[in-house]
């Protein structure tokens, strides 16, 4: 269990944790926030690169400043990352593998083993240079979990892939969770819905939610409405609420409006999804994945 206490961090006069306080078990959780919000920081603390100000945090019960083996329980996917390009793929991983301490044995055998997930076999001498953005993702979110390790922290872990190699590194992922505890910063809400134990919503350093996704979609009750205009009223519509989204079929265009009263009479209630109560909790137009 990852349980953090009270933690702070500032660079200069700019707060980037204020006084952040969650307990995660086993499982996946999503770590929502706009940019600036402390994603990032937060995921640094975490991995030992960055010092914290003030509070502490404990994983399975130790203090990981004081705990000597606590980064070989952590497996780290960054958002950007430049990998070696003469590296082949296998040259990448053994490195990688190496780093974490594993023998050279056991290592080949979890490369394997993780590759088989995404690629085929063939790829293991591979160049990194000659690798797409896609491949690249995926090699990075495999090293991440060489060495069996009980905290993954990963960062925008989705960006970049297609809508099938998302859907199979969502499944991969949840699969990963039954004995370890996964946090993912996204802002892509569908990567973590149906997969996630919990959502931790940032915002300017502070935790403003924990809870689940279905949760975290009640704080928009009453507050999501379908309206059918066209093209013309948008200017109107958007003066009574934010759009979420505009579906256009001809001449016709649904709406889907954020707003705290109704917005037209013939305007329908519909039920709240998390990304509507992303878009009402840090207020800005949000729009889902293209329908």
């Amino acid at each position: 269990m990852l349980e953090i206490k009270g933690l702070n961090k500032r660079y200069g006069r700019t707060v980037a944790l204020k006084d952040l306080e969650c307990k995660l078990d086993t499982g996946v959780y999503g770590l929502l926030g706009p940019n600036g919000s402390g994603k990032t920081t937060l995921m640094n603390i975490l991995t030992s690169n960055v010092k914290s100000d003030g509070g502490a945090v404990f994983f399975q019960g130790r203090e990981i400043e004081r705990d000597k083996e606590f980064r070989r329980q952590v497996g780290y996917m960054p958002q950007y990352c430049e990998m070696i390009p003469g590296f082949s793929v296998i040259d990448f991983l053994g490195y990688m593998a190496a780093l974490k301490g594993l023998e050279k044995k056991q290592a080949l055998l979890q490369i394997r083993e993780l590759l088989e997930r995404f690629f085929s076999v063939d790829v293991m001498d591979k160049k990194i240079a000659s690798l797409s953005g896609g491949m690249k993702q995926r090699l990075m979110l495999i090293q991440a979990f060489l060495g069996d390790p009980k905290l993954v922290l990963l960062d925008e872990p989705t960006a970049g892939l297609d809508p099938m190699q998302r859907v199979a590194v969502k499944n991969f992922i949840a699969e990963k969770a039954s004995n370890r505890t996964i946090l993912i910063a996204t802002h892509i809400l569908s990567d973590v819905e149906g997969i996630s134990r919990g959502l931790l919503c940032l915002q300017k350093g502070t935790c403003i939610f924990q809870g689940t996704s279905e949760e975290f979609a009640l704080h928009a009750s009453g507050m999501v409405w379908g309206y059918g205009g066209t093209r013309a009223e948008e200017p109107d519509v958007s003066k009574k609420g934010s759009i979420l989204s505009a579906r256009t079929e001809g001449e016709k265009v649904d709406y889907r409006i954020l707003s705290p009263e109704k917005p037209f009479p013939s305007a329908n209630p519909l039920p709240p999804t998390p990304e509507d109560a992303y878009a009402l909790f840090y207020g800005e137009r949000y729009e889902a994945d293209p329908i």
